[in-house]
């Protein structure tokens, strides 16, 4: 097969302008750290990391979900907290009331305290949480969930929601408790139900009365146990968050490992791919330039 020079020429450039293409190519992933530079260089590795990459980001949502139940939860534990200290300062002033020795006058003293208590306790009832809204109301959230009218009634303008959040891919967690299962369930000392404000306030009342507590003490150990028991299933809520948070950070770690096996650029290899292909650039180059100038009537 006979070549002409114009050909011999022509090969020699398109040689040359592929080796610069390759050449441009690599030291462009030199540069980013990226494998591929769009997804045609490698369709089923950018599907891959496309469906990688929503995973990843749905992991991180159920992290920052993970960190709000967390804290809300804990902004919960530090109210209930409250609530119990304040229940068990009532319970000591109803065994110090309950002594027979004590006249009007002292009953009277201890009444202002428990007074302040019972006030307190409606306060903590109503805290709320750091956006704002209220711990206790359940899914009305905005509503503020416990009033007293003065004269002994305690309402409650929530409902029995419970907020769950999603912290893994099947996993939700309780964020709070309604507040007519915390506060408002609370046994009378005689069979029946009442809640824990009333309890005070008939406490006070009895005092105001000079008269010593009968069932008070009966009916805050109940309101204690409630506020135990609902302090306890928040600690094992948080026990979960933290085994999820610690499953989700794993299974992300892998993801992330899988990615990057896709998509990030093995340096040591491209580099000694980069001093090869210039390697041979270069020898095209000067080979180029050797036959450039020559033809036959050089000869002649």
């Amino acid at each position: 097969m006979r070549l002409s020079t114009a050909q011999i020429f022509q090969q020699a450039v398109t040689a040359m302008q592929n080796k610069q293409v390759e050449l441009a190519k690599t030291q462009q992933q030199l540069a980013t750290g990226q494998k591929n530079l769009a997804p045609s260089d490698d369709p089923a590795a950018a599907t891959r990391i496309l469906d990688l990459n929503h995973i990843i980001e749905t992991t991180d949502q159920y992290q920052r979900n993970a960190d709000f139940a967390e804290t809300r939860l804990a902004m919960e534990e530090v109210a209930l907290t409250s609530v119990g200290d304040v229940l068990q300062r009532v319970r000591e002033l109803a065994v110090r009331a309950g002594n027979a020795s004590l006249g009007a006058e002292e009953r009277q003293i201890i009444a202002a305290e428990v007074r302040t208590n019972m006030e307190d306790l409606v306060q903590l009832a109503n805290s709320k949480d750091a956006s704002g809204e209220y711990l206790f109301s359940g899914f009305q959230s905005d509503t503020e969930p416990f009033s007293h009218d003065g004269s002994g009634n305690f309402s409650y303008a929530g409902d029995q929601g419970q907020r769950s959040l999603q912290i893994g891919a099947s996993r939700q967690v309780p964020v709070g408790d309604a507040g007519n299962d915390v506060f408002m369930k609370v046994a009378d000392g005689v069979g029946g139900i009442s809640n824990m404000f009333a309890a005070v306030y008939d406490f006070v009342t009895d005092l105001e009365a000079n008269a010593p507590p009968t069932t008070t003490i009966t009916r805050l150990d109940s309101a204690l146990d409630t506020v135990l028991n609902t302090r306890a299933a928040i600690g094992s809520r948080m026990n979960t968050i933290d085994n999820q948070r610690n499953a989700n950070d794993s299974f992300n770690l892998v993801l992330k490992e899988n990615r990057s096996t896709l998509e990030d650029l093995d340096y040591a290899e491209a580099v000694s791919r980069f001093e090869q292909q210039l390697l041979v650039l270069q020898a095209s180059q000067q080979s180029f330039i050797k036959i450039e100038g020559l033809s036959l009537f050089n000869y002649l």
